[in-house]
């Protein structure tokens, strides 16, 4: 089983850069209008690699 990666996120007006912590080189960007994924650096391939950027907030919806 590949070992488990985890990322540091660092927020900006133009969206989120996910950076590895242990040293594997993976770089990702979330693009913060579009919410389209961009992988800078691809790093250990083989890892999993897990972040996140605080919690997430819900609404409830409506249908109209």
């Amino acid at each position: 089983m590949a070992r488990t990666h985890r990322m540091e996120c660092t927020a900006s007006p133009a969206g989120l850069l996910f950076e590895c912590l242990d040293g594997c080189g993976r770089r990702i960007v979330v693009d913060g209008a579009s919410g389209d994924l961009t992988i800078i650096d691809h790093g250990d391939r083989a890892a999993l690699h897990q972040a996140s950027n605080g919690g997430v907030d819900l609404h409830p919806t409506t249908i109209d």
